[in-house]
C-alpha cells in the first residue's frame, strides 16, 4: 500500500490548505472568500479530485492483489461447532477452498470423492434454502466469496445503506410503529387513564435471484495449472452481480425486483421540487435537509447520496457568504471507502445510478440511509459450472446467483428525502 499511502499523504496535505482557506474566512468575520482566495480553492479542488481518483486506481489494484483467502477467527466459529478444535476448523476451511478450485477447475465429475465429500459438507450445513440442488451448484467459500464482494463494492453506493440476512429465503414481514402524533396527558386523582392505540404497519421483503449470466472460459485456459481461475472468476461474477444490485437496490420498481431506495423515497411523497429546474443552488439543499426529521437529520448515518456528475457540479457551489459548501475531510492513513468529505456539513455516497441532474430528475437523496434495509439470504452467493452446454466450443461455463431484496421502513415519519430538479 506504500504509493497509495504516498497520494493520500499528499491528499491530506491538499485537504489542510483547503480547510485552512475556509477557516480563515470564517475567523475573520465570517467572510466570504477573496477572488486570489477562490481561485486558490478551485485549483486546490482540481488538484484534489486528480488525486482522489488516483488513489481509487492504486487502492483497488492493490486490493485486488492482496491474498484475500485468510480466514478470520469469528468466520470460523461461525462456519464450525464452538467444540472443535482451532486447527480443525482452519484444516477444514482450507479443504473447503482447495475443495471449490478444485471443481471449478474439473467439474463435479473431475473432483476426487473427498473434495465431493467436503462440498456436499458445507452445502447441508451452512446453505438452508431451496435454490441448491444436486445438480452441481456450490456455495463460494469464504476466500472467494471476499473477493466477490471486493469486487462488488467498486459498483456500489447502496452497500452504506443498513442490511440484515435471514437463513431462508420466505416472505418476510417487518413491522413497522408510528406513534409520532401521540403523547401522554396529566389525568387527576383517582382518574382512570386513556387508552391510546399504536398505529402499526408493515414492510414485506422478499428475495428475487440475482443472477451473474453466464461466463465462458476456453478450454485452454481451464487447464492452464498458473492460471488463478478463482481470482478471475471472483472478480467477474462480482462485478456482474454487483452492478445489478446496486441499480436495483437503487432503482428497483419494486413487485416483481427490489424495491430501490430512490423509487422508495418517491413514493413515500417527501419530495422536494428545486426552485431552479435542471440546476442546484444552495438553497435547495437546505430545503432538502429540513425535509428530513431533525431525529433523523441528527443521525450519524444521515448522508447525502448522488452520482458523480451531481458531485462535480456541487463542487462549485457556493453559500451565500461566497464559501465553498464542500469541504474535504480526508486525512493520511484513511482508505478511499472511508472518505467523510462533506457537503453542507454531512457526509456523502456516491451512486452511479442516481440520474444526473436534469429536469425533472430524482437527483440528490439525502437521510437516514440505514433506514433502507437490503435483505440477505443465507448461503450464497452459489457458482454452478456447466460442461456439456458449450462443450462444442471448447468452453466452459460458469454461472453464479444470489437473492436479497430491499425496502424502505418507513412507518409515515419519512427518514430520507429526495430533490427533484
Amino acid at each position: 500500500m506504500a504509493y497509495a499511502k504516498q497520494l493520500r499523504e499528499q491528499l491530506s496535505t491538499v485537504s489542510t490548505l483547503m480547510n485552512g482557506i475556509v477557516k480563515k474566512a470564517e475567523t475573520e468575520g465570517n467572510r466570504g472568500l477573496t477572488n486570489e482566495e477562490a481561485t486558490q480553492f478551485d485549483n486546490a479542488t482540481t488538484h484534489y479530485d486528480q488525486l482522489e481518483a488516483s488513489i481509487a486506481r492504486a487502492e483497488r489494484a492493490e486490493t485486488i492483489s492482496n491474498d484475500l483467502s485468510k480466514v478470520s477467527k469469528d468466520q470460523l466459529i461461525e462456519l464450525f461447532p464452538a467444540d472443535n478444535a482451532k486447527a480443525n476448523r482452519e484444516l477444514e476451511v482450507s479443504a473447503h477452498a482447495k475443495a471449490f478450485g478444485n471443481y471449478l477447475r474439473h467439474g463435479r465429475t473431475g473432483i476426487s470423492a473427498e473434495d465431493a465429500a467436503v462440498l456436499a459438507k458445507f452445502r447441508n450445513a451452512t446453505l438452508m434454502s431451496t435454490t441448491t440442488n444436486s445438480q452441481g451448484g456450490y456455495i463460494v467459500p469464504i476466500g472467494f466469496s471476499d473477493k466477490l464482494e471486493v469486487a462488488t463494492k467498486w459498483y456500489g453506493g447502496a452497500d452504506v445503506c443498513g442490511s440484515f440476512s435471514t437463513e431462508t429465503g420466505n416472505i418476510l414481514n417487518w413491522p413497522t410503529v408510528n406513534d409520532t402524533t401521540n403523547m401522554g396527558r396529566i389525568i387527576g386523582q383517582n382518574v382512570q387513564m386513556t387508552t391510546t392505540a399504536l398505529v402499526f404497519g408493515e414492510v414485506v421483503f422478499s428475495s428475487f435471484i440475482f443472477s451473474s449470466d453466464i461466463v465462458l472460459i476456453p478450454d485452454a485456459l481451464m487447464t492452464d495449472s498458473a492460471f488463478d481461475l478463482d481470482g478471475l472468476l471472483a472478480n467477474l461474477l462480482g462485478i456482474r452481480m454487483g452492478r445489478l444490485k446496486n441499480n436495483k437496490f437503487t432503482v428497483g420498481v419494486g413487485t416483481t425486483e427490489p424495491l430501490g431506495i430512490v423509487t422508495a423515497a418517491v413514493a413515500a411523497g417527501n419530495t422536494v421540487a428545486s426552485g431552479t429546474g435542471a440546476t442546484i443552488v444552495f438553497d435547495d439543499l437546505t430545503n432538502l435537509e429540513h425535509a428530513v426529521d431533525p431525529s433523523y437529520r441528527s443521525s450519524p448515518n444521515a448522508k447525502y447520496m448522488f452520482a458523480d456528475t451531481t458531485l462535480k457540479g456541487l463542487k462549485k457551489l457556493k453559500d451565500s457568504a461566497n464559501r465553498p459548501i464542500w469541504t474535504p475531510q480526508a486525512l493520511a492513513g484513511q482508505t478511499l471507502l472511508g472518505n467523510e468529505s462533506m457537503i453542507n456539513g454531512h457526509p456523502y455516497v456516491i451512486n452511479q445510478d442516481m440520474a444526473a441532474v436534469a429536469a425533472g430528475a430524482d437527483a440528490v437523496l439525502f437521510g437516514d440511509l440505514s433506514k433502507f434495509m437490503i435483505r440477505k439470504v443465507a448461503g450464497g452467493p452459489v457458482v454452478k459450472r456447466l460442461d456439456e452446454r458449450f462443450a462444442d466450443s471448447l468452453q466452459v461455463a460458469f454461472l453464479a446467483f444470489d437473492r436479497a431484496d430491499s425496502q424502505l421502513l418507513d412507518a409515515g415519519t419519512h427518514p430520507i428525502a429526495i430533490l427533484t430538479t
